[in-house]
């Protein structure tokens, strides 16, 4: 495997980057099934395919906070399909230029693309750091990112209502990394009518009301494998929402850590799957209960003594789309 910077908990960098402040989060799952309707039915940039298409040298994928977390699982897929490739948020890269050689093809991603380390790598790009090609994912053509890149991957974001656009980017990186690999990439449609059709679990709701009764509330939030990004995103949303402390571990990774914190005041989601490794998560699951936390187990299989919210979908696809909606339900919940 590649070296590269990752990501494990909210409390790394993720942390630092403001998304809005906090306040109440307005979730509308129709405007963010129609977004990511909207980017599967848009033309594709001619540009694109020469550029990526079974590109076998340095891939590095970049952004900050949400941007940067959705590229999480493409990072991923590509590593087990044998590119060299890096996932390293722009701060770290700006820090390390060497790290963007003469035959890299970079892949930076922001919403706006006009942040401040945003706008620090497109001066970057050109003058002093060059590589083979960059591709910019944004929402905005007109943005410093997409004025320096070759090609430019529009996430169609705008109108979702969501804070970050998470969904779509995840989608979009999705595309790219198919295409990388000569793969399919998941279908939308499915992905788009199971986010319209979600709506947050009453259980969860119940779990958010018991949190915010308890000023000394802590969150964790625990997944595998195409679940990684959408813990991450849930602890960043979370402490850039809410005043509550939240973590995130990917499942296997710093769990010793995790069970230390473990007490009464520790709240717990899981997030499982019909085809992931629940034997980990429930295992984790039994010793967190042990401790005395909180435990709320999101698709897989009920462990005995937690709160258990069944996914109704087998789809990974799908079923990571939903749990992206659940986890901005949820901190909305929090916010409210």
């Amino acid at each position: 495997m590649t070296p590269t910077t990752t990501l494990l908990r909210g409390e790394t960098p993720l942390r630092r980057h403001r998304l809005t402040g906090h306040g109440a989060l307005h979730v509308d799952a129709l405007a963010q099934a129609q977004s990511l309707l909207d980017f599967d039915r848009a033309p594709v940039s001619l540009g694109l395919y020469p550029l990526v298409r079974n590109h076998r040298r340095r891939i590095i994928l970049t952004g900050m906070g949400a941007s940067h977390v959705a590229a999480l699982s493409s990072w991923g897929r590509l590593v087990a399909g044998g590119r060299s490739a890096w996932w390293i948020d722009t701060e770290n890269l700006l820090e390390n230029p060497q790290i963007v050689t003469s035959d890299s093809l970079l892949i930076a991603t922001s919403r706006s693309g006009s942040g401040g380390q945003v706008r620090a790598l497109a001066d970057r790009l050109s003058e002093t750091m060059r590589p083979a090609a960059m591709v910019a994912i944004t929402d905005d053509l007109a943005s410093p990112l997409a004025e320096v890149a070759d090609c430019e991957v529009l996430l169609r974001s705008g109108a979702s209502g969501s804070p970050t656009g998470f969904l779509n980017a995840l989608i979009a990186h999705d595309y790219v990394a198919s295409m990388i690999l000569n793969e399919d990439n998941d279908y939308v449609p499915p992905l788009a009518r199971t986010v319209a059709t979600t709506t947050l679990p009453t259980e969860l709701r119940e779990v958010a009301a018991d949190i915010t009764s308890h000023p000394d509330s802590r969150l964790a939030y625990v997944g595998y494998g195409k679940h990684a990004a959408a813990v991450l995103y849930a602890a960043l949303l979370t402490n850039e929402m809410t005043t509550i402390p939240a973590d995130a571990y990917i499942a296997g990774q710093h769990q010793d850590e995790l069970l230390q914190r473990a007490d009464a005041q520790l709240t717990v989601l899981l997030f499982g799957s019909h085809s992931g490794p629940n034997v980990v998560l429930h295992a984790l699951a039994r010793d967190l209960l042990a401790a005395g936390s909180n435990v709320i187990v999101i698709g897989g299989v009920d462990v005995s003594g937690s709160t258990y919210v069944p996914s109704s979908t087998e789809h990974v696809g799908a079923e990571v789309a939903r749990n992206v909606l659940i986890i901005e339900q949820f901190v909305s919940a929090l916010t409210t």
